[in-house]
């Protein structure tokens, strides 16, 4: 049984720490994961090439969109088995993960025979032209149909949490990286499997990861109706609208890199999407330990947790993304070699890519903890109207306009200026979704004065 005392404290201070306290291992997991992916980049770039890069960028917006769809269903099933907890109720927390599960597990495996029964219009759907869909087809063919092992660290993770048990995020992303890294050596570099050798690893990995985890989730008998199934998919609909949305600009991205710049462009911005996946999966570590945290808090009905908790949240990933983008602006260019392998084309367009590109970091963290508040506080409208500004609306206006007055400086620019328009829209949401709980708990706040 979780010990849900862990979650309840009135001081700010108190929950800050908490916070804290289940951060810290989930982030630092979730850069083991960032991690795993750049060596992952890094032995294809070894072992494949240019084309082996590009192939994996231009599989990324499916295999988005299919994580999205898990995302959803996990984020979703946090989210009321958090509200159950708050209220006391374990047997119905167990009965929520059990149902989560199954729920997971059915439409996944659906997604998978789709994708499985048209890949080979799929791989020409998503930019691949003939020279670069061999290497598509053979990454995307695994991933794509054994998505289930892909994705179900994130179930083990989040459930984990729950359970009052976060530090073991930490261990299960570290087996999961060394067990990627060595797994990657052998099918890339020694057997020569290319592409298809780095998708059986991380396959590989993320079930070992998830297997180390398995004990810990606490299930039970299934709990809940289709209004519960209902309840799962509206709740994590603006997690999934926020990786539908980011999948679509990666596509839109990559047909317009194909157009201008050829593989070579895709590429460079496959690089750059390695370093933004560091940030965001960070962040996204940090939103992963907020969700019981806050809904534990809603369930409460204490405010100022709810308050308290979203200001640390918006430090805390403040000093990521500052932090990375520091980092990136002092180490871009051993960065950038290390994935260009002599390619002197590849290392040109891609340190102009990630030095622009990554300015980004600099504000992205406050929309991204805008969004992943409001699905905590089971407000998706508001989530997925951030997700829909930073990802889609924002983005795609100037890389439109810039690129064909600026050139390739337009596709680069346009991510940093859709951050920067989007605080407008995020930045007045979370006030006013604020305010709004601060009426509906008036009384548990009175009684804290």
């Amino acid at each position: 049984m979780a010990d849900t005392n862990r979650f309840k404290f009135n001081k700010p201070k108190g929950l800050s720490r908490q916070l804290l306290k289940y951060a810290l291992p989930s982030v630092v997991g979730m850069l083991i994961v960032g991690l795993q992916t750049i060596i992952d980049g890094l032995f294809v770039s070894k072992g494949v090439g240019t084309l082996g890069l590009a192939a994996v960028n231009i599989s990324m917006p499916l295999i988005n969109v299919m994580l999205s769809v898990a995302i959803m269903i996990i984020s979703g099933g946090v989210v009321i088995a958090g509200t159950a907890q708050g209220r006391g109720d374990h047997g119905l927390v167990r009965g929520y993960t059990t149902l989560t599960f199954l729920v997971l597990v059915a439409t996944i495996g659906l997604l998978s025979l789709l994708v499985g029964l048209n890949l080979h219009r799929v791989c020409y759907f998503l930019g691949a032209n003939d020279e670069v869909y061999p290497y598509v087809r053979s990454y995307l063919g695994i991933i794509g149909c054994a998505f289930i092992f892909y994705c179900i660290p994130n179930f083990t993770e989040a459930f984990t949490r729950l359970s009052g048990k976060p530090n073991w995020v930490f261990v299960s992303g570290t087996i999961c990286c060394v067990v990627n890294v060595v797994l990657d050596y052998f099918f890339v570099l020694k057997l020569n499997w290319g592409v298809s050798g780095a998708a059986i690893a991380t396959c590989a990995a993320n079930s070992t990861a998830a297997l180390v985890l398995a004990p810990l989730v606490r299930f039970g008998r299934l709990r809940g109706s289709w209004r519960e199934v209902g309840r799962i998919f509206y709740n994590g609909s603006s997690e999934m609208l926020t990786s539908v949305s980011a999948a679509i600009t990666t596509f839109v991205f990559n047909l317009v890199l194909m157009r201008e710049v050829g593989p070579t462009g895709v590429a460079a911005l496959t690089i750059v999407c390695y370093l933004n996946f560091i940030v965001n999966m960070s962040i996204f570590g940090l939103s992963q330990a907020l969700y019981p945290l806050m809904s534990f808090q809603m369930g409460a009905r204490n405010y100022r947790g709810v308050r308290s908790l979203l200001v640390s949240s918006l430090l805390f990933s403040g000093c990521i993304g500052i932090g990375v983008y520091l980092a990136v602006l002092v180490f871009k260019h051993p960065i950038v070699g290390a994935f260009a392998s002599g390619d002197m084309e590849l290392k040109a367009i891609a340190t102009t890519a990630t030095t622009w590109v990554t300015l980004h970091y600099l504000v992205s963290f406050v929309n991204i903890i805008g969004s992943s508040f409001h699905t905590a506080v089971e407000r998706p409208l508001e989530s997925a109207v951030i997700a829909l500004c930073r990802s889609i609306v924002f983005v795609l206006l100037p890389l439109f306009l810039l690129t064909p007055m600026i050139g390739d400086m337009g596709i680069w620019l346009s991510m940093p200026i859709a951050e920067v328009l989007t605080l407008s829209v995020s930045l007045p949401l979370m006030r006013r979704t604020l305010r709004r709980i601060r009426l509906v708990t008036s009384p548990s706040v009175a009684s804290q004065k």
